[in-house]
């Protein structure tokens, strides 16, 4: 019977190519939209080469400086690395924990003898690559032995390596940052901006400069983020009780201020929504706005498309008049009329579908630029496993579903209501 549905629903739409294309198009543009939001949310929650483990990290961005003596002073933003050492570093209950600096800052790499170009640089520590998943086309990461001595090793993009070099086998050669000379000892696949913790274009052990020594508020605060890589999300409230724990300890050693987590370490969901060192993220408010924002994009469409709907419908009651006269029951004509407008909105969707990917891909750079990532030299690289998932299309088809809902069941409960003689005669 199902068959004989869309068959006829194949028919209809050969008869009405007006209609449908509008349909179609209604459905596909609404679909993209929604689309187009629920992949811009994953780039930033979802795990994504080097950050693979997103499910299961904790971020600290920023803490809170507050005056012992006076209520009204306080400061936000990086700590320091004492700061970074005392509150987090000592942590057991993780599997580990990186301090790096607070963003990539850019830096000119050049040869000894060689042309120069502009280049994203993170400072970071050994634990760093354990809690990152990068992929080493040659060579490997810098070792605690080189952190703690602070050893001028250098990890660089495969992009950056060919620059220089020409190639992507540059372990052992040496190359300049802002005229600082560095050896390579990896060489790793370019990394996508999305990826904000991971993302850089080179990678050094920050005690071979002298970041640590940009502090302030008595050494409390500096250019320092933290992330925490849990065993399991299961160890997320144990971990947070221990960084607790370790903040009252170490404002036991200060004498005029305290810290203060701002209810973090954060999740990257949570993370993603703290766009201010001295605001508290409103998640609640991001995502009622977000859910509004998604119930708008399904209703305006299924509201113009359910009186496309209805149009048709009103011409074909006469065949259901006949139907009723012989025996078909409410039931199975809102069945046929829902299965044959679901043909239209799974079109639709894959349209929109196919839409979402193209803008994502061609606006990528609208769509996850910051203030940030505007001043880097990398890109907004979306990928495939961001794009082609098993969660996104099923997220298009549960919209598709939701959609046809709205926009054919309306009038097909009015139409299978109507009664024979009514039908009969258009009524």
């Amino acid at each position: 019977m199902i068959k004989l549905y869309f068959k006829q629903a194949v028919h209809l739409l050969k008869e009405n190519r007006l209609l449908s294309i509008i349909s179609i198009a209604g459905t596909a543009f609404a679909i993209a939209m929604i689309m187009v939001i629920v992949i811009t949310l994953r780039a930033g929650i979802s795990p994504m080469a080097p950050e693979n483990n997103r499910d299961r990290m904790l971020l600290v961005k920023s803490i809170r400086c507050a005056s012992k003596s006076n209520e009204r002073w306080k400061s936000h933003g990086p700590m320091s690395y004492t700061t970074a050492k005392e509150c987090f570093k000592k942590l057991t209950t993780p599997e580990a924990v990186s301090v790096t600096g607070y963003s990539a800052d850019e830096m000119l790499a050049s040869l000894p003898a060689g042309d120069k170009v502009s280049c994203d640089v993170k400072q970071v520590d050994a634990a760093y690559w354990r809690v990152f998943d990068f992929a080493f086309l040659s060579g490997k990461s810098f070792t605690e032995a080189d952190f703690e001595s602070g050893l001028p090793r250098v990890v660089v993009t495969a992009e950056i390596a060919r620059k220089l070099f020409g190639t992507t086998d540059a372990v052992g050669k040496t190359l300049l940052l802002n005229h600082a000379e560095y050896t390579v000892v990896g060489v790793v696949k370019n990394v996508s901006q999305l990826t904000e913790g991971a993302y850089a274009q080179a990678w050094i052990p920050f005690t071979s400069t002298n970041l640590t020594d940009d502090t302030w508020s008595n050494g409390i605060m500096g250019s320092m983020r933290v992330y925490i890589l849990a065993r399991s999300t299961a160890d997320f409230s144990a971990i947070r009780q221990e960084c607790n724990r370790l903040r009252l300890l170490y404002n036991t050693t200060l004498t005029d201020y305290q810290v203060e987590y701002m209810n973090q370490p954060d999740t990257y969901f949570i993370s993603s929504y703290r766009y201010s060192a001295n605001n508290l993220p409103d998640v609640k408010g991001a995502v009622i706005t977000l859910i509004v924002s998604m119930a708008i994009l399904l209703l305006v469409p299924a509201i113009n498309l359910s009186g496309l709907t209805l149009s048709r419908m009103r011409k074909r009651l006469p065949e259901i008049g006949v139907r009723k006269a012989f025996g078909a029951t409410r039931s199975e004509l809102m069945i046929q009329v829902l299965s044959e407008n679901l043909l239209l909105t799974l079109l639709g969707g894959a349209v929109g579908l196919v839409l979402s990917y193209a803008s994502t891909i061609l606006l990528s750079d609208m769509l996850f630029g910051s203030v940030m990532s505007a001043s880097m030299n990398g890109t907004n690289t979306v990928s495939a496993s961001l794009l082609f998932s098993p969660q996104v299309f099923l997220l298009a088809l549960l919209f598709c579903l939701v959609l046809n809902l709205l926009s054919a069941g309306i009038p097909a409960w009015r139409s299978t209501h109507t009664t024979i003689v009514d039908a009969l005669n258009q009524r």
